[in-house]
């Protein structure tokens, strides 16, 4: 039997909760997304006291539909890669979109575990985050210092039993 757990009792985190790109030098020639100044990936977890529906989202600025802003003229996009639900391996589709198989978490966007085309339930679930960072191909040049900063927080959606049902 699966319980109805609220977002609140379960805990979710990330291995590194900052990343730091260190200082920057912008040589290359800007591709689709801007000049990308790096891939980094961190590692989340959510652990639940009872089996639940493990839906997430990312509540940041955002840059456009896909991605999230980071300083004036950059972006960053969040990609979840090889989650596990209870140590099997599960399909992330988005709960807005089930066409959208790719594990890419965009604003306003929600993730939901997938078996079998189902939504399912579950105690653990991990993921690798892949954090791919772009600067905008026209970002003006700078003198000296400038700081460079994007946010936001992964967050369980809660009544994960409501998007169960609007997933069926």
């Amino acid at each position: 039997m699966i319980a109805d757990v609220s977002a609140s009792e379960c805990h979710l985190s990330l291995s590194r909760p900052q990343i730091d790109y260190g200082p920057l030098r912008v040589d290359t020639q800007p591709g689709p997304h801007g000049v990308s100044i790096g891939r980094r990936t961190v590692h989340l977890s959510v652990v639940c006291p009872e089996a639940a529906v493990i839906a997430l989202r990312f509540r940041g600025a955002p840059a456009d539909a896909q991605g999230f802003s980071f300083g004036h003229h950059g972006r960053f996009d969040l990609s979840l890669r090889q989650a596990l639900l209870d140590g099997q391996a599960v399909e992330l589709v988005s709960m807005h979109n089930r066409t959208e198989r790719d594990g890419q978490l965009r604003p306003g966007g929600v993730l939901v575990p997938l078996r079998a085309g189902q939504p399912i339930a579950g105690r653990v679930f991990s993921a690798q985050v892949q954090v791919d960072t772009y600067l905008a191909g026209t970002h003006p040049a700078v003198r000296d210092k400038t700081l460079l900063e994007g946010g936001g927080r992964f967050e369980m959606v809660p009544d994960g039993w409501a998007i169960r049902r609007a997933l069926r």
